[in-house]
């Protein structure tokens, strides 16, 4: 079937693209100060949270209800996304790019996380009305092309490639003012790194555990590959010497704060607060494992069977295919750290240009 993430998507980027660029949007200037006030986020944030709830109430009335825990997640997710696009965070980001850089944080990390921890797939899909339901999301999530899409899409390796393509490609100076300037790309830009953080944390805390889902050893290594690109790309930016992105200074700065010293608190977000955002989603990953061992264990004691294709396979493939196997995925692996690499290198050309 579709995961949760693109119902997520669908539901909370609805009609949004306004708030998600800067551009040339003014804010509302209220008594509390820069308020910029969108209802086109506020509808869809809505919308994601009446679906979550309708679903919740539906769920627990067949006996199945969503733990307070899952709740509070996809609230907390809802809200650091009002926060990075509601809140004078959002104009500040357009005349600060340390500021810029915690608004990414939130959109690229913070949100998808804490979505993707409350695994929403049931709750959103049992929170539309019936014939909604039936019409139009379940032909969806039984489509074979959609399934296809999706189910590549979220394979480890694509999604972490996507995920750590979407810090880099758009801190490369040309591409990030760019997009400051312009509305649409700028649009682009946020939207991208939602999309991919949203594949990626859904990959990572995917609730079908092995050997239907992926393994965990492989979650963990692509979760460590994402974490080591935080910290290259933030030091070369909090050590270079030269101002990098010149938009910040055609849009106007916000504050008398250096341009040098702001990108250098750029480079410190990225560094040290995308490091430790990393590590707790390493920890709550591990949680997440134990859990799947538990439920897993569970049902070996009430004599629960794994699939016969995965019991006969190391018989039938044999010992040899199956350490090639290995070693063909333990290449794929390795690729992370090469594309980090390449992208490390990039930067630093751009940014000694």
């Amino acid at each position: 079937m579709i995961p949760s993430m693109a119902v997520v998507a669908c539901s909370v980027t609805a009609g949004i693209p306004s708030a998600l660029a800067h551009g040339d949007r003014e804010p509302l200037v209220s008594s509390t100060g820069l308020w910029p006030w969108s209802s086109d986020v506020l509808i869809g944030l809505t919308i994601a949270a009446i679906l979550f709830w309708r679903g919740s109430v539906r769920r627990a009335g067949k006996g199945s209800p969503v733990s307070r825990g899952r709740a509070v997640f996809f609230s907390s997710g809802l809200g650091a996304v009002f926060l990075a696009l509601q809140t004078p965070l959002d104009v500040i980001a357009g005349h600060m790019f340390s500021v810029h850089q915690v608004q990414h944080l939130l959109l690229r990390g913070v949100a998808p996380m804490l979505l993707m921890l409350s695994l929403p797939s049931g709750p959103l899909t049992a929170g539309f009305p019936t014939a909604i339901r039936r019409r139009f999301v379940a032909p969806m999530m039984r489509n074979n092309g959609v399934q296809s899409i999706f189910g590549f899409l979220t394979r480890l390796l694509v999604c972490t490639t996507l995920y750590v393509t979407s810090l880099y490609f758009w801190q490369l100076p040309v591409y990030h003012d760019a997009a400051l300037i312009n509305t649409t790309l700028h649009y682009v830009m946020h939207i991208s790194m939602l999309a991919a953080g949203m594949l990626f944390f859904w990959s990572l805390f995917n609730a079908a555990f092995p050997p239907w889902g992926p393994p965990f050893s492989h979650r963990i290594v692509m979760l460590g590959a994402s974490m080591f690109a935080n910290i290259p790309l933030g030091a070369i930016i909090t050590l270079k010497e030269s101002i990098a992105y010149s938009a910040y200074d055609l849009r106007g700065r916000w504050s008398n704060l250096e341009p040098l010293t702001d990108e250098l608190l750029g480079g410190l977000v990225m560094w040290i607060p995308g490091s430790m955002m990393g590590l707790i989603t390493m920890l709550l990953l591990i949680r997440h494992w134990g859990r799947a061992e538990e439920k897993l264990e569970l049902r070996r004691q009430r004599g629960f069977l794994l699939p016969a294709s995965d019991r006969a396979a190391p018989q039938a493939i044999g010992e040899n295919s199956e350490s090639s196997r290995r070693i063909r995925s333990a290449w794929g692996l390795a690729l992370i750290p090469l594309a980090v690499f390449a992208g490390l290198m990039a930067l630093a050309v751009w940014l000694d240009r």
